[in-house]
């Protein structure tokens, strides 16, 4: 007998191993073996409840690399919850969340999320990170275990980015399949939302950095917090007061403006790294001195809350044909 099978119950239910590929998109899947701080949901695999969250996949072992592809979701429910447990100013603006992607143990990325503000409300941000495993780590046992967790923040972006970034964020899907030749690490190439975004490990040293103006973002929707709040007079009164101070801050000009001096630092230890910035008509390109193992947070070095950053690797030229060889 098998020690696992002490401790279960008439109640439990079997799991059952997932064949490839996978396309993961509801917690109660029988595949989901364990969930540390992590809820389970129907249209979604799960919504993290504490600074971190892990999601374990029972998967049938092939014995070969696989690629996985995990969707991060920050949506109104996500900033609420934020809200309950950490408890700002009512006046405090909505702040982009940074959260690193470990899978087996070992950080494979981070994501940068950040709502689009609208006069009514703001629009749910996702970001997608797909990472390849060897065949050691996905040995024949199958589990593939999943987290999403907090990092340190540098101090040039103390206060800019939210404190206990991974509550209330979900686990949209999680997608796994054969990988039959490795590849680098992608995260989403779109505007970030923010004056923030991530290089991502392994991927190319020259990046292109554009940016487009955004609305400031307004202060966070809160939940009420004592018996007078819950009342319904007064949740009206808060309700009107946050949805105009929403028109106002959405109603002043947000222009892009010029783009402030740009740094770096290691997501994992929160140490400046070393770039160099070559200013653009459009925008800037970014040069890493050399590869990292690392996943690179770049920031403005003053709070620009009206620019959105899009990080896309720069495309390579074309090597010139040396004089006196033959053109086919």
């Amino acid at each position: 007998m098998s020690v696992g099978s002490w401790f279960r119950t008439d109640f439990d239910e079997p799991h059952s191993p997932a064949t490839l590929p996978l396309n993961l998109t509801r917690g109660f899947d029988p595949s989901v073996t364990i969930l540390d701080q992590v809820v389970r949901g129907q249209g979604i695999v799960g919504r993290v409840t504490g600074e971190f969250g892990a999601v374990a996949v029972k998967i049938n072992g092939t014995g070969r690399p696989v690629r996985v592809t995990v969707s991060i979701g920050l949506d109104e429910v996500a900033t609420r919850w934020w809200a309950d447990r950490v408890r700002p100013s009512r006046l405090a603006p909505e702040l982009p969340r940074l959260v690193a992607v470990r899978a087996q143990g070992r950080i494979r990325g981070a994501a940068v999320l950040a709502r689009r503000q609208g006069w009514r409300g703001a629009a749910s941000a996702e970001a997608t990170l797909s990472f390849d495993l060897t065949a050691e780590e996905m040995d024949s046992n199958g589990l593939l275990i999943v987290e999403l967790a907090e990092t340190p923040h540098p101090s040039w972006a103390g206060g800019r980015l939210s404190a206990r970034s991974a509550v209330g964020l979900r686990f949209n899907t999680i997608g796994v399949r054969d990988q039959p030749s490795p590849a680098p690490t992608e995260g989403s190439t779109g505007h970030s939302g923010c004056d923030f975004a991530v290089i991502q490990p392994g991927t190319s040293l020259v990046h292109r950095l554009t940016t487009s103006g955004v609305p400031i973002a307004p202060p966070l929707p809160i939940s009420p917090r004592n018996r007078l709040t819950r009342r319904k007079p007064a949740r009206a009164v808060f309700k009107l007061s946050r949805a105009a101070r929403r028109v106002a801050l959405r109603a002043v000009p947000h222009r892009a403006g010029e783009l402030d001096d740009i740094l770096a630092a290691d997501v994992i230890t929160g140490r400046p790294v070393e770039l160099t910035v070559v200013r653009k008509d459009d925008g800037a390109e970014i040069r890493l001195a050399g590869p990292t193992d690392s996943p690179i947070l770049i920031g403005s070095a003053k709070a620009q809350p009206t620019l959105s950053w899009r990080l896309a690797p720069a495309p390579k030229v074309p090597a010139l044909v040396s004089e006196g060889a033959e053109l086919r």
